[in-house]
């Protein structure tokens, strides 16, 4: 029987053939999102002459379009929606662009904003976009990277990063930048020691967290502090072998001690303790946990419980494991059924309502919104009447879903509506 063979050298015609396509898609969509912003311009913005929106003095560049630029960098548009050169878009365009093309109304607003900033900041690299020469994912690192940039320092980046965008990476990205920032603004590198003082932070990155019940923590400090802090943790990770060779539990690594130690430490008095040889006092650390276990966990029957504080899976074994900690105090709530209805004549609705449309929808009804539905606000679909309850939507299970404030806004003041198909959808 004869068969059709594929040659290498045919796949891989078809491949680029493929991929030239794709990228002229991208580049017509990254068009069309400044072309979207031109279809619905915020009719009412208004800067003052001679300075930004937020009062920054200028860098001297009247009759440039959008207003002057600010000399030293914006200092109150950290995100680059409100820049100077670029024209403001009203609020709620992005919303259907990004239903549109199956995004968040966030990712459809930053796409907007990046495809702005490379028209009227940066021309030359836009022209390159245009003609196919940088992909717009290159052209959007190279926005993000003047947000908040006076204009000769974006002017200068387009001037010797244009035509190397295509094979220009974050490192060498930053080394423009940052020569361009000594050879036009000196006297403002001096002032960075000071401004990195401001961006110093302390996050617990949530999203890590998987079934094994380890996650991320990033810390930006100043270095003196984040000495003393690791000496710290060397300490109690010193103490901690100690105590487990005390106790005959078996070694553990360095590392694992040091991530213990951060736990430790979270408890003043139980680190002291530790360290002195004392007995650890009851525990004060507070967090709030949402974990689902059926009675099939129970049994043994089922290993996968829920976390649906971050809507993820479980392993029964880890919950058990923190439950038998020393440090957890343990609360336990009654059971939610998914199936019931409650109602109040009231416009405040019941806290197991909120529990359970939480529990059914898990984010913001909006297409393409992942905002956690425990964060959302929660409206009436029909709206409420506070004149006279009975004529407008009740406040029950039927009637509730959770909508992001943005959303939430949208339906108030931009006219989107929603009707629910079932539970849940």
């Amino acid at each position: 029987m004869a068969t059709d063979t594929v040659t290498p050298a045919a796949m891989i015609a078809e491949i680029r053939e493929v991929t030239a396509a794709l990228h002229s898609a991208q580049t017509r969509m990254f068009a069309m999102a400044a072309e979207w912003a031109d279809a619905h311009p915020e009719l009412d913005a208004t800067r003052a002459t001679g300075r930004c929106i937020h009062g920054c003095p200028t860098g001297g560049l009247p009759g440039e379009d959008f207003g002057g630029g600010c000399a030293g960098g914006c200092v109150g548009d950290l995100d680059g929606f409100d820049d100077a050169f670029i024209p403001q878009v009203r609020w709620d365009a992005p919303a259907a662009f990004g239903a549109a093309i199956g995004r968040s109304t966030n990712a459809a607003s930053f796409l907007i904003r990046d495809a702005l900033l490379v028209r009227h900041r940066l021309p030359r690299l836009w022209a390159n976009v245009l003609a196919g020469r940088v992909e717009p994912t290159k052209a959007r690192m190279v926005a993000r990277s003047i947000i908040g940039r006076p204009r000769d320092v974006s002017d200068y980046v387009d001037t010797h990063v244009a035509d190397i965008a295509h094979k220009i990476g974050m490192v060498a990205l930053e080394k423009k930048l940052d020569e361009a920032m000594l050879r036009l603004h000196p006297e403002q590198r001096e002032a960075d020691q000071l401004e990195a003082l401001d961006r110093r932070f302390v996050r617990l990155d949530e999203t890590s967290i998987n079934h094994t019940g380890v996650a991320d923590m990033a810390i930006r400090g100043d270095f003196k502090d984040l000495f003393d802090f690791d000496r710290s943790i060397a300490r109690v990770a010193t103490a901690l072998a100690a105590q487990d060779a005390a106790l005959g539990l078996p070694p553990e690594s360095l590392d694992v001690r040091r991530s213990r130690a951060v736990g430790i430490i979270a408890d003043p008095a139980a680190a002291l303790a530790l360290l002195n040889g004392g007995d650890a006092p009851a525990p004060n650390k507070r967090a709030e946990l949402v974990l689902h276990i059926t009675d099939a966990n129970l049994l043994g029957l089922d290993p996968v419980a829920r976390d649906a504080t971050r809507d993820r899976a479980v392993l029964d074994q880890l919950v058990r494991d923190w439950c038998g900690r020393t440090d957890t105090h343990l609360s336990v709530q009654p059971v939610i059924d998914l199936a019931g209805h409650d109602e109040t004549p009231a416009h405040q609705i019941k806290v197991r309502t909120r529990i359970r449309t939480d529990l059914i929808a898990g984010t913001c009804v909006f297409p393409w919104c992942n905002k956690p539905a425990r964060a959302c606000d929660h409206d009436h679909v029909v709206a409420f009447n506070h004149t006279d309850p009975t004529a407008g939507g009740a406040s029950c299970d039927c009637n509730i879903a959770p909508l992001c404030r943005h959303h939430h806004q949208l339906k108030t003041h931009a006219g989107w509506r929603y009707t629910p198909i079932e539970t849940g959808t």
